[in-house]
């Protein structure tokens, strides 16, 4: 993957574990354990940085991920309160097109009750409401069963928070 993606994701499913930050509320933690690989179900997490992009494509990761798993299901899925997957065609425009009119749908101003952190941010926890959090795509020998023009792409308009986890979970069918 190239470093602009702004993508730090972990695909190799030959790790046989995670360390990934735990919070209680009070302090954070490191934990580890390790990945689900039974006969139910193998899973992995990414990192994404979103700092300097809205919309993040997910699909190299997501196809890395499936390809040594054959035919079975992906579930890709963002445990955060303010971010959101869609299944959109990227390059030719639908980003710029989808930011703008999650901005006319959600603007960013004063008008929320939910109002803490940055201003408009009561918009950022509409979104999932809007933007499903987790999507699931057949996978058939070991690739995603997207259309010709469809990526997975994470949809992050939160300025406050742009380090987000992704969960990739195959079940094989």
């Amino acid at each position: 993957m190239s470093p602009d993606r702004a993508l730090d994701a972990l695909v190799d499913p030959r790790i046989h574990a995670l360390r990934v930050s735990e919070s209680d509320g009070q302090q954070s933690r490191g934990v580890s354990w390790p990945l689900a690989y039974n006969e139910g179900m193998q899973s992995t997490q990414l990192t994404i940085d979103t700092a300097r992009r809205r919309l993040v494509d997910l699909n190299e990761a997501v196809a890395a991920f499936c390809a040594p798993l054959g035919d079975g299901l992906v579930n890709v899925f963002a445990p955060h309160a303010t971010v959101g997957l869609a299944l959109i065609e990227v390059g030719a425009g639908s980003e710029p097109d989808l930011e703008a009119a999650l901005e006319r749908l959600l603007p960013r101003d004063e008008r929320y009750v939910h109002h803490h952190g940055s201003p408009g941010h009561g918009a950022d926890h509409l979104l999932p409401a809007l933007l499903s959090p987790s999507v699931t795509i057949p996978v058939l020998d070991g690739r995603p069963a997207l259309g010709i023009w469809q990526h997975v792409v994470l949809v992050d308009l939160n300025r406050d928070n742009p380090t987000r986890q992704v969960r990739l979970s195959f079940v094989g069918g």
